[in-house]
């Protein structure tokens, strides 16, 4: 099962310190934090949780997984930050959602700054985050949960098993707009159809657009322990 991992970085000197702001958060007693877990003691809910000390690195860490849209003010606050929380969820993203939004609005209540999601590699103001979880959409929790990258030889997604699938790889010859939209609509029309492919099925956007061969591959760009790491493998589209 794969794992949500959420990185926020926030005012609390310690562990300890984080603990007293959870237990005294009103309405006091809902929340408590112990043993690595994270709970909402009325709901009976839980994540896992852990707090460690200030990373010089995490503005730099931000910037980037922001894609260099977090204001200023954002990104001074997590340059500010005393220590850092990291939440853990095992799931799919659209399941989560309710604990993901009631753990994060507690997170910022707690005075986090924002919030980078460590298993795909994208940030978001609190804002942004929320919104994109509140609505519920498919295409919101893709934006909240999926990033577009690249190496020397394919854009691929990075985030696909936040909702048990697979990523997605295309040639880098394509223009980045066009291999952007490709990628998002493929996966956009997987997640919405549930639809079940082999290696060897064809794809395309409409009648008239190009077709794209389909090979499911092993995610060989990060390692089975990493974060970043789908199990569901990578779907590489080659032009027919």
């Amino acid at each position: 099962m794969s794992e949500i991992t959420l990185c926020i970085p926030g005012p609390w000197m310690d562990r300890s310190d984080f603990l007293r702001s959870v237990i005294t958060h009103a309405p006091v007693g809902q929340f408590m934090f112990a043993g690595g877990i994270l709970a909402d003691v009325q709901a009976k809910d839980h994540v896992m949780a852990t707090v460690v000390d200030h990373d010089p690195a995490l503005r730099r860490a931000f910037d980037l997984a922001g894609q260099r849209q977090l204001d200023e003010a954002t990104l001074a606050a997590v340059a500010a930050h005393q220590s850092v929380a990291f939440l853990f969820l095992e799931g799919d993203v659209r399941a989560l959602r309710p604990q993901l939004i009631k753990y994060s609005e507690l997170l910022r209540d707690l005075g986090g700054t924002a919030v980078k999601i460590d298993s795909c590699g994208v940030a978001h103001t609190w804002a942004r985050w929320l919104e994109l979880l509140g609505s519920g959409q498919d295409w919101d929790l893709y934006c909240a949960a999926v990033v577009l990258v690249g190496d020397d030889d394919h854009y691929y997604s990075c985030g696909m098993h936040h909702f048990g699938l697979a990523e997605c790889a295309v040639p880098r010859t394509l223009d980045p707009a066009e291999a952007a939209d490709l990628m998002n609509r493929f996966n956009m029309w997987r997640i919405a159809e549930d639809s079940v492919f082999e290696s060897g099925h064809t794809f395309s956007l409409d009648a008239a657009a190009p077709r794209w061969r389909l090979a499911l591959t092993e995610d060989t760009r990060h390692a089975a322990d990493e974060g970043f790491y789908n199990p569901e493998g990578v779907w590489v589209l080659s032009a027919v």
